[in-house]
């Protein structure tokens, strides 16, 4: 068996594999023999069978499995021990046209798309900004209001808003406006019309009183939620798609007292350990963490123009684009178990996301990136740090943030999700530490205006 490596140019390369017989014939003797001991032909005890009808019935088979593995193993070895930088996967040249069962000598052509070579070295005449996102006081305000309704209370209410809590009693209405004979009726039920999918029915529970009576459609105020409609209608899920109006009498109404401004509230915001004791120290603390809370997203922008920075300074890459559209039709329709088209809108988009990775791999070697387990449970700790904070625990105990990354870590797809941040949080640390980054003060709108700009 031979193999031969013929560069077609940069990146693309044809690898021929040449097999004759007398390279597997003693292979496939051995497991069509073996084919006839543990599946034995009819009339036939295991192993007695005439190899000649064995190879008639199990011949075919066997030598197609034996000739691509050894083919394929030829082919995966050169590559390896060549140190070939290929992209995809070796894909079947249309020359090859081979008949296994007949021809002596045979030839096996494979198309590889090869990476290209990569110069980049970082140093600090590499600028990449890294924006600081400026807290405001109306950003202390309103982080301040959106606790103290969080950890306010619920009393008794003369007019409800937007955000009450009441409760009433339903009746179902026929198409005349008329009590429904056997209809629904809903002694006590909590309504909400904050969360009320349709405004214009929200809008009839906001400004009431107590002893009011009005009609609604609950089928449309939660735009025809099963669930949402059995807890409000009091029924089985089976019974809940009910599209009737309802008459409702409003009995309770519950609105939010907002949190005082007292030590109490302090500890509920900062944490049972805070020593703030008055307003100015704690509008100061709310400041700093809402500072460490806008860390990671400064750190996320900084990813991005990383990323764009450092594949313009890699240069104008060129790939196989030929070959990686075939390589992708193929995988998808392998995938999709039919026929499928690759547009240029989702090549171009597959070469941008590929020519970043080549970079970032190529600086990871450069760098000596390698992850660590501390590396692994350090950014569990901080996504469970971001999990909880979006339940609006921001000061979580160190054990209670431990916990849940454990579990975190334990989930097959939270697991995999971490272990990228990983590597990506060590990756950037040592770009961070490599490149000249320019720290700049930035508005939080014109924060989002970078965004906006990346998108046009």
């Amino acid at each position: 068996m031979n193999v031969n490596f013929e560069q077609i140019d940069a990146v693309n390369g044809l690898l021929t594999v040449e097999l004759k017989r007398e390279d597997f014939a003693a292979d496939v003797q051995k497991e069509v023999a073996a084919m006839g001991v543990r599946h034995p032909l009819k009339g036939f005890r295991p192993g007695k069978a005439p190899k000649a009808l064995l190879m008639k019935f199990y011949g075919p088979s066997v030598t197609a499995d034996v000739v691509d593995r050894k083919v394929g193993k030829a082919v995966y070895d050169y590559i390896r021990e060549n140190k070939l930088q290929v992209l995809g996967e070796p894909l079947p040249n249309e020359e090859t046209k081979v008949d296994i069962m007949k021809d002596e000598e045979m030839t096996f052509k494979y198309d590889l798309g090869l990476a290209p070579a990569i110069e980049l070295k970082l140093n600090k005449r590499i600028n990449v900004p890294y924006y600081n996102i400026i807290v405001t006081d109306q950003m202390v305000d309103d982080a301040i209001a959106h606790d103290r309704k969080r950890l306010g209370t619920l009393v008794d209410g003369e007019v409800s808003d937007k955000e009450s809590m009441l409760r009433g009693s339903m009746v179902e209405l026929d198409e005349q406006g008329n009590d429904k004979e056997d209809g629904i009726k809903v002694e006590r039920t909590v309504i909400s019309p904050r969360y009320m999918a349709d405004e214009e029915e929200a809008a009839k529970f906001v400004g009431v009183k107590v002893g009011d009576t009005f009609v609604f459609n609950p089928h449309k105020a939660n735009n025809g939620n099963i669930a949402e409609m059995a807890g409000l209608l009091n029924v089985d899920r089976s019974q809940a798609d009910v599209k009737s109006d309802f008459r409702v009498t409003i009995e309770e109404i519950k609105v939010n007292k907002e949190a005082e401004m007292n030590e109490e509230f302090f500890k509920g915001v900062l944490g049972t350990e805070t020593d703030v004791k008055d307003e100015e120290s704690f509008r100061k603390a709310v400041g700093e963490m809402i500072q460490r809370a806008n860390v990671p997203e400064s750190n996320y922008r900084f990813t991005i123009d990383a990323q764009r920075i450092l594949t313009e300074k890699a240069g104008d890459l060129q790939l196989p684009e030929e070959f990686l559209k075939r390589f992708l039709k193929l995988r998808r329709e392998q995938e999709e178990k039919e026929n499928v088209e690759v547009t240029d809108e989702e090549a171009q988009s597959m070469f941008k996301q590929l020519r970043w990775q080549l970079v970032k791999d190529h600086l990871a070697q450069e760098l000596g990136i390698k992850i660590e387990k501390e590396d692994i449970d350090t950014a569990a700790f901080i996504f469970a740090q971001q999990q909880l904070s979006q339940y609006g625990i921001y000061n979580a105990p160190e054990d209670l943030v431990r916990q849940q990354a454990e579990r975190f870590m334990q989930d097959d797809r939270a697991r995999e999700a971490i272990q990228e941040h990983a590597i990506d949080n060590k990756f950037y640390a040592a770009v961070k530490e490599a490149v000249k980054v320019n720290e700049k003060e930035i508005s939080v709108e014109d924060f989002r205006k970078l965004y906006e700009a990346d998108e046009k």
